[in-house]
């Protein structure tokens, strides 16, 4: 205190303090905050992949039929698509996921394909999440960040977030909870996940038999039968039942003589032989031994190995990587295998501990980068502001087809117009998949399409020549590389 000449005092002045700043140290101390950072990061790249790829024109048709599904379910209808037959094409008798449903009130907001993306993103960031607060919650400290990261930019996810969108964005978080809980031991959560993931889509149980071998070989047998006879029976009632009963042939199209999926036993015995010595069979191995580095010691590796045996009997050797869609799964497992792991690595001979972890650091941080890079993400990022003239050009043609039209149009111009007009896919040979022939008022081609091996194998043009000369069709318009064909009415 300080005296003044009457004999008062006066209060000592008050220091200020100083605002506090975000520093290293004090983020360290909040790890679930770091881990919410890396997530929101995660979303806001996917969020730009997305209106990358979108105005790059490099989504295709997947997307467009999951979009005229959820425009049927946002009016309370049956998901059907005009991209899969001109006739009407019950999409539950094509894959059964009525959980993309619970999408439909996002249609009410902005009826767009791109609000799908976008979902798909959220719900891939909420993933990325996840592992990051599992991983910090096992307590490997600073490390828990690097595998965030890692699982967020992993070859596996980046592939699925730059391929259009797929019921897979529900099933990538819940068959993380299921595995959570699995090695947690929270039985009702694992119970409720594996109903969850049999509305994902009818292949999802193979991942509940893979649940059920890790409970059985870890001395839960009885719990691990019962799931596993479950998984077995809710497959069958799905594909022999089910989608059937849907399906405009009444069958289930990924299975028997002619199909691209499973085949006769005999076809089946065969694709296992040659896939496993071709290069395709080899390579998928390796991306699952890689991406799971450490975690190949954990029992929850197990819960692939359903999966990874029906890729090998199928005859579509597309199922064979992590390209597309197709390793989002996997890749999640591996990741949640290599935390369970992570911290009970004893060495390997003379292979000491450090060594071990150093090798998997080093590993996810290789793998970042050639996600980033191999799964296309890149392009998808220059696509939201490169290709101007291409992009003029297709927004002028696009411009002339009116709006409620029937459009015929390339594998990749579909999503460009699927929310204005009744769009199918204008395949090289005029039919589509039922066989019947096209029907459309209008056909909107990219002479330059990479869809149907056009680089390699020139279609468009000649399918342009054909309509005109036999005179159904007359072009309408062009711009650069895209054309406007309308019916002649003849």
């Amino acid at each position: 205190m300080a005296f003044t000449d009457s004999g008062t005092t006066d209060p000592e002045p008050k220091t200020r303090s100083r605002p506090r700043r975000l520093s290293w140290q004090w983020l360290t101390g909040r790890p679930y905050l770091i881990v919410t950072l890396i997530a929101v990061g995660a979303l806001i790249l996917y969020t730009l992949i997305t209106f990358g790829a979108f105005r790059y024109q490099r989504v295709g048709m997947d997307l467009g039929i999951f979009d005229q599904a959820m425009q049927s379910y946002s009016q309370f209808q049956l998901p059907h698509s005009a991209i899969k037959a001109q006739v009407p094409f019950n999409l539950l008798g094509d894959h059964f996921s009525p959980i993309i449903a619970l999408l439909a009130p996002l249609y009410w907001l902005w009826p767009d394909a791109r609000m799908l993306m976008c979902a798909q993103a959220v719900l891939f960031a909420a993933s990325v999440g996840f592992v990051g607060w599992y991983a910090v919650r096992r307590g490997l400290g600073r490390v828990a960040y690097l595998i965030e990261a890692g699982f967020a930019v992993s070859y596996g996810v980046m592939s699925a977030a730059c391929y259009d969108f797929h019921e897979i964005a529900f099933g990538l978080p819940i068959l993380l909870w299921a595995v959570w809980a699995l090695r947690e031991k929270h039985d009702r959560q694992l119970i409720v996940a594996c109903i969850a993931m049999v509305l994902v889509k009818e292949d999802m149980p193979m991942y509940i038999a893979g649940i059920a071998l890790v409970l059985f070989f870890t001395g839960r047998k009885l719990f691990g039968v019962i799931l596993g006879v479950c998984s077995i029976a809710v497959t069958l009632l799905l594909i022999l039942v089910v989608i059937p009963y849907f399906n405009i042939d009444g069958k289930y199209a990924y299975i028997g003589s002619d199909a691209r999926g499973l085949r006769s036993i005999s076809d089946m015995a065969l694709s296992i032989v040659h896939h496993l010595i071709s290069w395709p069979g080899i390579s998928f191995l390796l991306l699952i031994v890689v991406t799971a580095g450490l975690g190949l010691r954990s029992k929850l590796m197990l819960v692939v190995i359903p999966t990874v045996v029906f890729r090998f009997m199928a005859d579509d050797p597309t199922y064979l990587g992590f390209h597309f869609h197709y390793g989002v799964l996997l890749t999640g497992v591996a990741f949640m295998a290599m935390i369970d792991a992570w911290d009970r690595w004893p060495g390997w001979r003379r292979i000491s501990r450090g060594t071990l972890v150093s090798a998997q650091k080093w590993l996810l941080l290789i793998g970042g980068v050639v996600g980033l890079i191999a799964s296309g993400g890149v392009l998808d990022l220059y696509g939201l502001a490169g290709h101007t003239q291409m992009v003029a050009d297709r927004t002028a043609v696009e411009a002339q087809i009116p709006t409620g039209a029937n459009v015929a149009a390339d594998v990749y111009l579909v999503d460009q117009i699927v929310d204005r007009t009744t769009v199918q896919v204008a395949y090289p040979w005029w039919t589509d998949e039922t066989g019947a022939v096209i029907q459309a008022d209008w056909v909107f081609l990219d002479i330059q399409t990479r869809g149907f091996y056009n680089p390699t194998q020139p279609w468009v043009q000649p399918l342009i020549n054909e309509l005109t000369s036999s005179g159904s069709y007359r072009v309408v318009d062009q711009a650069g590389r895209y054309v406007l064909l309308e019916r002649t009415g003849d």
